[in-house]
């Protein structure tokens, strides 16, 4: 993730076992094809990342992380941690139901 993402993504405590058992479940078993499918998105992940909250996600994220940190990712433009970019690729190649917490929604 580090050669393809910023090190300003590379933070937070997410485990990537969970992830890595998704992504097995999906058919990406090989180094070579996760970082196909993230090298594959990487623009759209970026640009995703770096887009403004909504008023409600905004709102939502202070609640639940605080102010100051929505804030920092606001004023820095970057909003997910490696996981969370992984899981967006995820659903964008294989759709929304592909992550697990969207499917429990």
């Amino acid at each position: 993730m580090s050669g393809l993402f910023p090190q300003r993504n590379d933070y937070g405590d997410g485990s990537f076992d969970e992830l890595a058992t998704e992504l097995r479940a999906l058919g990406i078993t090989r180094v070579g094809d996760f970082k196909r499918l993230m090298t594959r998105y990487r623009r759209a992940l970026l640009s995703f990342d770096r887009a403004p909250r909504s008023g409600f996600e905004r709102r939502l994220a202070i609640h639940d992380l605080g102010a100051a940190f929505v804030a920092d990712r606001e004023r820095r433009q970057y909003w997910f941690a490696y996981p969370g970019l992984v899981r967006t690729a995820i659903e964008m190649h294989f759709g929304e139901d592909a992550v697990p917490s969207k499917r429990e929604e």
